[in-house]
């Protein structure tokens, strides 16, 4: 499947959701909060093993990220991650949402967590899923979700940039995935450098931002990427480069229904069709191998053989 889309390689999430073999305990996309943090985490460390031996069989073209429950024990995080990149996982999973009583990713308290992630070069993941419980009874609660899933999921974005954090880890990735980023991140990059700039409507509030240098939209293009599943079929790519190009990751969201299997190609010319050669190698190929501690020459061999070629971009697709 992945040689016919001409996919090198893929970043595995613990999504199971379509095809009901998601971890076990709540150890899931959503990671929410659970009445019995043990079994949370013997679900996640049970899905962490099986996929560092899945990984294993084929290093190359399998990036694992360990499900870390990190909102109950910090010795707990640190302990797994360590494990994870010991046993070749590329990149941790977080949970976005932080309920009452758990903190935000702002708090000190993680600091030792972003440390490490810095200091063992492992990027950081959300992913959306999580939201607030909806009454599933009543008419609109869908709606109301695609409405919203996309603020939960980039709440760390704002209480990361905002709590210094990146001050502190310059060097530490964070990665969110399915935000609808072709939307979402370019007024979210405008709103947080307008609160930033302490207007008067928000310097009553106090001090809020003297422990940034920069502009949150200034972090964002240094310390984070947009994971962008099937970018969308329009006329205009203005939005690319409003999030930066830089900044995004082109993917299939393979093997779910909403994704671009079986008509990946026919996707990819689409949304990407036009743009410049350098560009669409950023989104394709150059943005993840920077993110990333892969096997570049490997990739790069593989992708010479099952990838699209340079020829189906040159002009927009019909």
């Amino acid at each position: 499947m992945l040689d016919a889309d001409g996919v090198a390689a893929e970043v595995l999430f613990p999504d199971g959701i379509t095809e009901r073999n998601a971890p076990p305990f709540g150890a899931d996309i959503g990671l929410r909060v659970t009445q019995t943090p043990e079994l949370q985490w013997a679900g996640a460390r049970a899905h962490n093993r099986w996929l560092a031996e899945f990984c294993s069989e084929d290093p190359v073209r399998r990036i694992g990220l360990a499900v870390i429950p990190a909102l109950y024990d910090m010795e707990e995080n640190l302990k797994e991650i360590r494990w994870a990149h010991q046993n070749g996982l590329k990149g941790i999973f977080l949970p976005a949402m932080t309920p009452e009583g758990y903190a935000l990713y702002n708090h000190k308290k993680y600091h030792p967590m972003w440390a490490l992630c810095e200091d063992l070069g492992l990027p950081v993941h959300f992913h959306s899923g999580a939201s607030p419980a909806y009454d599933v009874s009543q008419e609109g609660w869908i709606g109301t979700y695609l409405c919203e899933f996309a603020f939960w999921l980039t709440r760390p974005m704002w209480s990361m940039i905002f709590g210094g954090v990146f001050e502190y880890y310059p060097k530490l990735k964070v990665l969110f995935t399915e935000a609808g980023g072709e939307f979402w991140f370019p007024w979210m990059l405008e709103l947080m450098d307008i609160r930033a700039s302490a207007k008067h409507t928000s310097g009553k509030l106090g001090d809020y931002n003297t422990n940034m240098t920069m502009k949150p939209s200034e972090y964002f293009r240094r310390n984070m990427w947009v994971g962008c599943s099937a970018l969308p079929d329009e006329e205009t790519t203005e939005s690319y480069y409003k999030i930066g190009i830089d900044r995004i990751m082109w993917g299939t969201d393979y093997p779910h229904p909403e994704g671009t299997w079986p008509a990946t190609h026919e996707k990819m010319t689409i949304s990407l069709g036009g743009l410049p050669e350098a560009d669409i190698q950023k989104m394709l190929a150059g943005n993840a191998l920077g993110a990333y501690d892969l096997d570049e020459a490997a990739l790069w061999k593989l992708a010479s053989k099952i990838g699209p070629v340079k020829a189906d971009f040159t002009q927009k697709a019909a």
